[in-house]
């Protein structure tokens, strides 16, 4: 082989290997999306007795934590606010006179009465307006 090609795959391949690390030992992860399996291949499908116990408990702890158990410090901006205090500041009351929520807001149930009444029918989706010509 040519010395200059040989050199050009070896300088190739040390930098293949500096960078990628093949991994041994899986560990799972709740912070990263996983790559799920096809679940249409019974090959691939895994039963609910194979799972193991380990993993239940940390999906259900990671279930049932609050921003307040996940992070060591307070959030930085206002936005983040959200979710981090789960105790309301004012106790509730049970009395049912002083909650005035709303169940629906007449726009929305007229929304879901004429998607009910267009149900099956087909939808043109509006291209604009024709040219003339």
């Amino acid at each position: 082989m040519d010395p200059i090609k040989l050199r050009f795959f070896m300088e190739i391949c040390e930098k293949e290997n500096k960078y990628i690390r093949i991994q041994e030992k899986f560990i799972p992860s709740l912070s990263s999306k996983p790559i799920t399996g096809k679940f249409y291949a019974k090959h691939d499908a895994v039963s609910f007795d194979e799972i193991p116990e380990d993993y239940l408990k940390l999906i259900e702890r990671k279930e049932n934590s609050v921003p307040r158990d996940r992070y060591s410090f307070p959030p930085p901006t206002a936005n983040m606010d959200y979710g981090w205090f789960t105790e309301p500041l004012i106790p509730r009351s049970k009395d049912p006179r002083l909650h005035f929520a709303t169940k629906g807001s007449d726009f929305l149930k007229t929304e879901l009465k004429l998607r009910h009444l267009n149900r099956g029918l087909p939808v043109t989706k509006f291209v604009g307006v024709p040219f003339r010509s």
